[in-house]
């Protein structure tokens, strides 16, 4: 129980605003498009994607645009103690590497928590017994608006079908009523796998090691499809190396501001 602030109780009788969580104040809001490139040299294939720069972690929500290609954040940069990038890949769903060029577009937001009131503003506050700032009207906050947990199927990228398109399973995610909504997908994953290319139909030539991570893609204004991906791959004449995924229960947020 609270022992500091404005209790408020929805017709669900969640806590909004207390002492004792601390909401998460919207800092940036932007539209980005990202430029892959996997058929010449250098590949790009992951992007750092600025974020302003603290040494408080952020909760970054993401929009995907496209229904072709999923998305992904893989994980953070730091500098000197402070977060200040966002790694991003994202790719089709195959082993294959066609097409070798795309380009995806997506919304995001960067959300933290912030104690201290915004500079000369006017409105209520909340505080808690540390007297840090748990909620203030001059600020914009992430609302959450619905949680949905899963359990994603391992990947099989060597599935011993010419031509090795591997076999990536998907779940389909609705939320109705919740319209164009941000995305929290947790938790952020990437592993590796080995499929065998050979240009054509077996003996088999040589194998491959391929990176693999779990994103999402647009269905439509009231749903999402969640998925595995192959984000990157290189030739490797060796023996294929043990396949690692992560099955474990996902959960996906849907968020607003």
């Amino acid at each position: 129980m609270a022992d500091y602030g404005l209790i408020t109780k929805n017709e669900y009788g969640g806590v909004q605003i207390d002492s004792m969580f601390q909401n998460f104040v919207l800092q940036e809001s932007k539209n980005i498009t990202l430029n892959f490139i996997r058929d010449d040299w250098p590949r790009k294939v992951v992007f750092v994607v600025p974020i302003p720069s603290s040494s408080v972690p952020p909760l970054i929500a993401i929009k995907p645009n496209s229904s072709d290609f999923f998305v992904s954040i893989l994980g953070y940069t730091m500098q000197n103690g402070a977060y200040n990038g966002m790694r991003i890949t994202g790719g089709k769903g195959s082993n294959l590497l066609d097409p070798g060029r795309f380009s995806i577009n997506f919304d995001y937001i960067v959300g933290r928590g912030i104690g201290t009131a915004p500079s000369g503003a006017y409105g209520m506050a909340v505080y808690d017994s540390n007297g840090k700032v748990c909620f203030h009207s001059s600020y914009r906050y992430l609302k959450i608006l619905s949680t949905h947990d899963f359990v994603l199927p391992a990947p099989i990228p060597y599935d011993d079908t010419y031509p090795y398109t591997g076999t990536y399973p998907y779940v389909d995610i609705s939320h109705p009523g919740v319209y164009n909504p941000y995305y929290i997908l947790t938790p952020n994953w990437a592993g590796t796998g080995t499929t065998d290319y050979t240009g054509g139909p077996p003996p088999h030539h040589f194998s491959s090691i391929v990176q693999i991570s779990v994103g999402m893609k647009r269905l439509s204004t009231e749903s999402v499809r969640i998925g595995s991906f192959v984000f990157n791959g290189r030739a490797k004449q060796d023996y294929p190396i043990p396949f690692y995924f992560r099955t474990d229960p996902f959960t996906l947020l849907t968020c607003t501001v």
